[in-house]
């Protein structure tokens, strides 16, 4: 055989055909141009008015011309460069591959030791410190849990400060409303002396109140990022059954024309504007009222938001480490490793959530954390591939070994098996009397070994002395004027 033929070559998954995108696209049109959304931020109002679309001052209705949403679409970039305050930890979002961002949002925490308790500043940096020290993570994440030691007036302030000092790679920050979206771009300029913003540095996730309404504090924040040249993952978490249709086509359109809302206001806030089309999106159940995050129907969600943001031209983001499992059990495990799956293989630019999430987006686990580290590294072999040439196929070697023998003694096995093989030191693969002697462990017990060794190895990455002493008297400022002001 003279040439090699690789495996790795797999387009991502395609759930829709053709006419099944145009159905949505068209669908959104109709909404923002027949029906419309609410927005109850007055500049952005202004901006849409300015712009040619229908705005009714007295319910804050705006109505999209068709055009509009086209040309916006037109102006976002289909790729672009996260910038790490370390370039070597820079990334790019939307050449094909995919970037990763951890955990966050959760009000609790669970670990080995505690069981499942609310979140502390603590869990925060210890949750900061594993993102470090894991190639797995390419991003920072903001609020890997929700501490509950922390004033919600300050919370920014003090997060932000941690991610800067604990990691160098390239940042999340908050966009709950302007304030906080300038504070972060503010905190951003510092950690990478770029004040004036020249790159992308710092992404948001911007989520629009479903069903049609883009609310003061996140349209501020968004019109502050765009305005920055920051980066707006526009993610409308819209629930099947819920804030939108039963049925995922009308779903999918209703968050499809949300995105497009946010684009278009981002665009004209600030042309070029590198934009992430979001769709955390997935069904309630309706048995019990709940954000099934878990369901095979989210992981077609998933799949949905990486072939529309392949439709329009831009990154994508869906999916992670989804489950609604309340401890990392086989439930746990199952669904996440769906999710995560599902994620890659669908070609989503920026997999939020990636790892730790447990309990429908409700708490957060550093054992979790590298369970689903582990879990990506499996996904990311699986989707390396293999390659069939004379070497591999290995023909001469199979006629040189007896019927009834084996290969074990071969050179060629040994090169092989260390170069073609993944050998996970997280996931027992050894016998089960061996299993036994050594302790019983399952996987929650190592995970949490392994976090420890993390935390153990752990150092700081490097901050000049003068850049942190800047960014502690920002942050110091700060905090003083929000309990003035509170």
């Amino acid at each position: 055989m003279d040439e090699t033929v690789s495996t790795q070559s797999v387009g991502p998954i395609d759930k829709l055909p053709p006419e099944g995108l145009d159905e949505i696209h068209e669908a959104s049109l109709r909404l923002l141009e027949d029906v419309g959304l609410r927005i109850s931020y007055d500049e952005a109002l202004d901006l849409l008015d300015e712009n040619g679309c229908d705005v009714d001052r007295e319910s804050n209705i705006v109505r999209f011309p068709p055009d509009l949403v086209e040309e916006s679409i037109e102006k976002a970039p289909s790729s672009f460069t996260l910038h790490g305050r370390n370039p070597e930890q820079s990334v790019q979002v939307g050449d094909g591959e995919y970037v990763t961002s951890p955990c966050g949002s959760a009000p609790n925490v669970l670990t080995y030791e505690d069981g499942r308790r609310p979140s502390t500043l603590e869990d925060y940096e210890t949750l900061q410190k594993l993102t470090q020290m894991t190639d797995v993570m390419t991003t920072t994440g903001y609020n890997h849990c929700e501490p509950n030691d922390v004033d919600q007036e300050v919370k920014h302030y003090r997060l932000l400060e941690r991610a800067i000092k604990l990691s160098d790679k390239p940042l999340k920050g908050d966009c709950w409303g302007a304030d906080r979206a300038k504070a972060s771009i503010e905190m951003a300029g510092i950690a990478n002396q770029d004040p004036d913003l020249s790159k992308p540095y710092m992404f948001a996730t911007i989520n629009s109140v479903s069903p049609r309404i883009w609310d003061t504090k996140m349209t501020g924040g968004l019109l502050e990022f765009a305005r920055a040249g920051q980066v707006a993952v526009l993610s409308p978490a819209v629930m099947a059954s819920a804030s939108g249709p039963s049925t995922l086509a009308g779903t999918l359109a209703l968050g499809n024309a949300e995105i497009l809302a946010g684009n278009v206001m981002a665009q004209l806030a600030n042309p070029g504007t590198p934009i992430v089309y979001g769709l955390p999106t997935s069904n309630v159940d309706v048995r019990y009222g709940s954000f099934a995050i878990g369901s095979p129907e989210g992981a077609l969600c998933v799949a949905f938001a990486g072939q529309m943001g392949r439709y329009y031209d831009v990154p994508s983001r869906a999916g992670g480490s989804l489950t609604d499992a309340k401890v990392p059990d086989a439930q746990a495990g199952a669904e996440s490793m769906l999710q995560l799956f599902v994620t890659v293989q669908s070609g989503v630019n920026l997999i939020h959530h990636a790892v730790g999430m447990l309990d429908s987006y409700s708490t957060s686990s550093p054992e979790k954390f590298v369970i689903d580290c582990e879990s990506l590294r499996y996904i990311e072999h699986f989707r390396n591939g293999y390659d069939i040439n004379t070497d591999t196929l290995a023909e001469d070697l199979v006629a040189d070994v007896e019927p009834g023998g084996h290969f074990l003694n071969q050179r060629h096995t040994l090169e092989h098996s260390r170069d073609d093989y993944l050998f996970s030191d997280m996931f027992y693969r050894d016998s089960y009397d061996n299993w036994a002697d050594e302790g019983e462990k399952d996987a929650f017990e190592v995970a949490h070994e392994r976090v420890e060794e993390m935390l153990d190895e752990y150092e700081r990455p490097e901050l000049d002395p003068e850049v942190a002493a800047e960014l502690e008297a920002y942050v110091e400022e700060g905090v003083e004027g929000a309990y003035t002001t509170a």
